[in-house]
């Protein structure tokens, strides 16, 4: 069996960087999905968006289109809580 050569090093980098998932978040910045970071800014933006769904007239599509956007935001925020723990348990896949 011959030594790792250069490919195969680029190889299994590429494979690292592909399995790091990221996430943007306010501000035009990347960072680690499921990160404290990631999970901050996604409570903080549902909890905006809460706001202004809650000036709006019931029933109202406006109402439903920031009920829509929260859901989605919500599911996210599940996702990137999951991959969190999963991080914690091991450590060595992050």
């Amino acid at each position: 069996m011959h030594p790792p050569s250069l490919i195969d090093y680029i190889k299994l980098v590429v494979l690292q960087e592909i399995k790091i998932r990221e996430a943007d978040i306010t501000g035009d910045l990347k960072v680690p999905w499921g990160s404290n970071e990631h999970i901050a800014d996604l409570e903080r933006r549902i909890e905006e968006l809460s706001k202004w769904r809650d000036k709006q007239r019931r029933s109202s599509e406006t109402r439903a289109n920031y009920s829509r956007l929260i859901a989605k935001l919500k599911s996210e925020l599940s996702s990137a809580k999951r991959h969190a723990a999963k991080s914690e348990l091991n450590p060595e896949q992050t």
